[in-house]
């Protein structure tokens, strides 16, 4: 898994262009051991934390319910509150009966009841068809697929009088879970209440916030008494956290859009920190997005509600975020080159090689990686 690319922390920051290193997708390329990929949740005392030191370069080895050591009273932790939906539909063509798999990805028109989805077998799904799902007492919902997506989706528009929180509602009562196409999923594994975090509350994601997953009652108390802020804001996760980059040129890479929302009472708590020199600890690398996407021209955090479709890479200069708890993400993913642009090339490579050796468990049910 090493690489003769050579970047550390110092790096990232104030380099002229001619110097900076053309990273390339294949950079990013390393291969996990499958039995180092767990297929279901773990018990608090079983996930590990790796904890990668910017300023020294050093690796600690540690337990998640160790996480708390890490802060001190005026840091501010800040969490993505998202709560996650079932955004799989399985129904059938009307005309001809075929089967067909429906992924909602984000609610386009909340008035028109329309959807951008992704659709198998996508080649027998065209403008014009029209669909239908069924619950247990074999009532339709049904739907026409009104326009194609540039990114090969679709968008439905669904053929329902119910008003809008009854529809979500009938949705959420017809979908089934996304299944992870990391690992073997088992539909016995598929439990909604085991996907949400502790603290999910507003509705909209089709993906788990899987770092979130790491936080128990207890270990949020431990930070609370010590005197550590907790933040909420929304980012709602679509197939960003799944999806492979397919071209070599990482500025190429286009990510899909995803909704955020900052709040007022979040900026002022992070506001704080920054200002005092404390901690700013996001809590997976989509509350890192949302909140590297809201940044005033002083630095600062600003309020929002928008669609963000920020791809961060080297050499990106944090202006809020110094510091991140992640999991141990796929090569060749976003998330890589992400991590990359915060940590340094050779650190992360070296953490990950570490993380096969001592065999740290990988990806969404994995252990934890906190970057300081």
């Amino acid at each position: 898994m090493a690489s003769s690319k050579s970047f550390n922390k110092k790096d990232s920051y104030n380099i002229s262009k001619h110097l900076l290193i053309n990273f390339k997708t294949s950079d990013f390329n390393f291969t996990v051991p499958k039995k180092l990929i767990p297929n279901k949740p773990r018990l608090d005392n079983e996930v590990r934390l790796m904890v990668l030191n910017r300023e020294n370069m050093s690796i600690d080895h540690q337990y998640i319910y160790n996480f708390n050591n890490y802060f001190l009273n005026g840091d501010t932790i800040v969490f993505n509150n998202t709560k996650m939906y079932k955004s799989i539909l399985y129904g059938k063509k009307e005309k001809t009966g075929d089967n067909i798999q429906v992924y909602l990805l984000r609610e386009v028109n909340k008035k028109e009841k329309s959807w951008e989805v992704l659709v198998q077998p996508a080649r027998k799904i065209r403008i014009g068809n029209r669909l239908f799902f069924l619950d247990e007492n074999n009532e339709k919902l049904l739907a026409v697929v009104h326009d194609n997506t540039i990114s090969k989706g679709r968008i439905l528009k669904f053929q329902s009088d119910l008003p809008n929180k009854d529809f979500k509602r009938k949705i959420n009562h017809l979908g089934k879970i996304q299944a992870d196409i990391y690992t073997d999923f088992k539909n016995s594994f598929l439990d909604l209440s085991k996907m949400q975090t502790i603290y999910a509350k507003k509705a909209g994601s089709t993906s788990p916030h899987f770092p979130g997953l790491h936080f128990s009652k207890l270990l949020l108390k431990k930070l609370e008494l010590q005197g550590v802020n907790f933040s909420y804001i929304t980012l709602h996760l679509g197939t960003n956290t799944y999806e492979k980059i397919l071209v070599e040129d990482l500025q190429k890479h286009r990510m899909k859009e995803e909704y955020f929302n900052i709040p007022v009472k979040a900026c002022k708590i992070i506001n704080s920190s920054l200002k005092s020199h404390k901690k700013v600890c996001a809590v997976g690398t989509s509350t890192l997005r949302a909140l590297e996407s809201s940044v005033s021209t002083y630095n600062t955090l600003n309020p929002n509600k928008k669609w963000t479709n920020k791809f961060i890479y080297p050499y990106y200069k944090f202006n809020i975020v110094n510091s991140i708890l992640t999991n141990f993400h796929p090569p060749k993913s976003t998330l890589i080159p992400l991590l990359t642009a915060f940590t340094g090339y050779e650190f992360l490579m070296k953490a990950y090689d570490i993380a096969i050796k001592e065999k740290y468990k990988f990806y969404n049910f994995g252990d934890a990686m906190l970057i300081l």
